[in-house]
């Protein structure tokens, strides 16, 4: 009692630094005499009515944010430093040092969750701590199209909380509604009808669990470039038709949409994959059993779209290292006797390849591929079971160009250095060449006509000519029909309806070329010049056509470099020297902007799913590839071409018509170029093309300067 009496006065005047220093006193009894501390652990949160407390003024206690990252503020002592603790545990979210401020803020990256803690506590004072309880879902996110890339075909993809319902958006208001999965990854098509082109998506998310009815903020926005358009069929440049093929692995390459993924099947094989890179493709594999199979390329581009199937070629699997052990007399017994084979071989039957299917492994003793049945080297002669065709079916003309508008981009730069150094090492030390041969045999021709029947033999047998008509629509008809046979020689051709299709579109598409190549000079002739033109027929040119479709076969050029012109426009006598380069410059001009037409053209076609958009396709890609094609040979100035013409009148011009023809041919030719470049073909003709220059010039040079002092 008396510990009592003397301590209660001097409690009751210390009481406020008593209560913040933690002490209390315990009851008293007549034994003790002392004031015992309470333990800090045993301390429940500190009173709001306790100075030096911080406090959380924003968000709201309760509040449903609907974003990942918001703004906590709150209170303090001036000279307190004060940390906002992490929800999830582990390093605070902020720590705020003493600023001389009473207040403080934090931009702080919240989780997801219905039941988000927020707790600010002075450092190293963990008693002195505020905290708020908020429901928080965050925007999810828009990665894209199908491959998570920009380009789509519709659909949009992101992730978003587990469960959320989520929701993009376009600008337009058209949205659809996917569940992100445990994982977070949504997708849905957009619905409604999409148009070609980059918009920007933004999306939203709902979780009942969370939000309730409200949904999160929106996400940034994304640009998404929606391509509705399908692609063409790539083109299968190897292996061709007929072709025998090793079962342990064989290469497969062609021509496509850069960007776009191509998948090889051989029959019902998934054979192998590849990105198509500057318009072409290659890849390898094997594991496909021995038979004989269709095989075709389909591609699906970036953004998601998938194209028909290739024209099929008929390809011989077989075994190489089995192919030349099995004996004559054994051979001829396996195609008769295909129920009882596995009587008399049955210990040879439980091999890996024959078990791996049976389907394919029965036809293999009497597919003509064997040594016995097909010996000839010919692999044309292994096409005894083709599946026939229809009128349908593309051919390698179908998608023997690839648009410019492929939606990746398109190698312009490479074109034009191949452009210069084609003028450079080519077109100018031709010209050199051509006037050095000409001055060394004192202006008589190269080729001088010769006499069939001897030196002896009149030239006129009759005092008066025999008189032979021949209807010229006939002799024309005629010659485009020999041209567009010839120029099919680029390929192979086999017996199905689809390829008299491509007989018909390439006769079209040749007799457009020479009607554009005609029409505009003559006009040009008429109406500015004020001169007579005609139109010569130049049965040589058959031979040149002829000699570009075999080369391009030969050589593997995939599109075909091509020549479709059939004759010439010539003035009569009296026309100058500028006469003759304005009308040259105005057919070969007009060639290379019908090559351009037609290659833009390209891009709005629709896809060849039957027999009249196939033809249309057809025609236009052999109007390009002729087009450009006979530009460029024109163009060469030598002998009495139209680029002869062009540069006696103006370099100038010859050297622009001359880039500009080149560029779009090597833009046309980009894939082939592509895939010399993987293979080093490209440098070996570098490397002639840099030796026919060095030899034109240095035949030029010693001719003009060398042979004169020494005459």
């Amino acid at each position: 009692m008396l510990a009592a009496v003397v301590l209660g006065p001097v409690l009751a005047e210390a009481g406020p630094a008593a209560a913040l220093s933690g002490v209390s006193v315990s009851a008293v009894s007549e034994e003790s005499t002392t004031i015992e501390p309470r333990a800090a652990t045993t301390t429940p949160t500190p009173s709001p009515t306790l100075e030096g407390v911080p406090t959380i003024s924003s968000p709201p206690d309760g509040v449903f944010i609907g974003r990942s990252t918001t703004t906590v503020a709150g209170t303090r002592e001036a000279d307190q430093e004060v940390q906002l603790l992490s929800p999830t545990g582990g390093d605070p979210l902020c720590i705020i040092r003493p600023d001389g401020t009473t207040t403080w803020t934090c931009d702080a990256n919240l989780p997801n969750g219905a039941s988000v803690v927020l707790r600010v506590v002075v450092t190293g004072q963990s008693q002195l701590n505020d905290q708020i309880t908020v429901s928080v879902l965050g925007a999810p996110t828009v990665l894209g199209g199908p491959s998570g890339q920009s380009a789509s075909n519709g659909m949009v993809r992101g992730t978003g909380e587990p469960g959320a319902s989520v929701s993009p958006v376009l600008p337009n208001g058209q949205t659809c509604v996917a569940t992100a999965d445990t994982g977070g990854h949504w997708a849905c098509f957009i619905e409604g009808t999409l148009a070609s082109g980059s918009v920007a998506v933004t999306a939203s998310q709902t979780k009942q669990s969370i939000s309730g009815p409200s949904s999160s903020n929106d996400s940034a926005p994304v640009t998404v470039r929606f391509d509705l358009d399908v692609p063409a069929a790539p083109a299968l440049a190897s292996p061709r038709d007929g072709a025998r093929l090793s079962t342990a692995g064989a290469v497969y390459s062609g021509t496509g949409e850069t960007g776009a993924t191509v998948t090889v099947f051989a029959g019902a094989y998934s054979v192998c994959t590849a990105v198509v890179s500057g318009g072409a493709w290659q890849c390898s594999a094997g594991g496909v059993a021995a038979g004989t199979y269709n095989v075709i390329a389909a591609q699906e581009d970036e953004a998601g779209n998938l194209s028909g199937g290739s024209p099929a070629v008929s390809v011989l699997y077989a075994e190489v290292s089995a192919s030349p052990s099995p004996s004559a007399s054994t051979t001829p017994t396996q195609p008769g006797a295909t129920t009882s084979a596995p009587t008399d071989d049955a210990t040879d039957a439980p091999n890996p390849t024959d078990s791996a299917t049976t389907a394919p492994s029965t036809p293999v003793p009497t597919t003509p591929g064997t040594p016995e049945a097909a010996p000839s080297d010919d692999p044309g002669d292994d096409l005894a079971a083709l599946q026939p065709g229809t009128w349908n079916d593309p051919t390698r003309f179908t998608t023997a160009v690839v648009s410019p508008f492929t939606g990746s981009d398109y190698p312009w730069l490479q074109a034009v250095l191949f452009a210069v150094g084609a003028v450079l090492l080519l077109a100018v030390p031709a010209r050199l060449l051509a006037g050095t041969i000409t001055r060394a045999r004192h202006g008589r021709p190269f080729w001088r006509g010769s006499s069939l029947a001897g030196r002896n033999r009149v030239r006129e047998e009759f005092e008066t000519a025999p008189t032979v008509r021949l209807n010229r629509w006939l002799l024309g008809a005629a010659a485009l029909v020999a041209a567009a046979t010839l120029v099919m020689l680029s390929g192979p051709i086999v017996s199905e309806p689809a390829y008299l299709r491509l007989l018909v579109a390439v006769v079209i598409a040749l007799f457009l070329v020479n009607l554009v190549a005609s029409i505009a000079p003559l006009s040009w002739s008429s109406r500015v010049l004020k001169l007579d033109a005609t139109i010569t027929f130049l049965p040589r040119y058959l031979l040149l056509i002829f000699l570009t479709a075999i080369g391009s076969r030969v050589f593997g050029v995939e599109p075909a470099l091509l020549f479709g012109l059939l004759g010439s426009v010539t003035v009569v006598a009296g026309a100058t020297p500028a006469h003759r380069g304005q009308l040259a410059t105005v057919r070969a001009a007009s060639l290379i902007a019908l090559a351009v037409f037609g290659w833009f053209v390209l891009g709005v076609l629709p896809a060849a799913e039957n027999f009249g958009t196939a033809l249309v396709a057809e025609i236009v890609n052999t109007l390009v590839l002729a087009a450009i094609g006979s530009a460029v040979f024109i163009l060469v100035p030598i002998g009495s071409t139209s680029g002869r013409s062009i540069l006696s009148w103006s370099p100038l011009v010859w050297v622009g018509l001359t880039l500009a023809a080149l560029t779009v041919l090597f833009g046309v030719l980009s894939p082939v170029v592509a895939v010399w470049q993987s293979d080093g073909t490209i440098a070996l003709l570098w490397v002639a093309a840099a030796a026919f220059a060095a030899l034109s010039c240095g035949a030029w040079a010693w001719q003009r300067f060398v042979a004169p002092t020494q005459a």
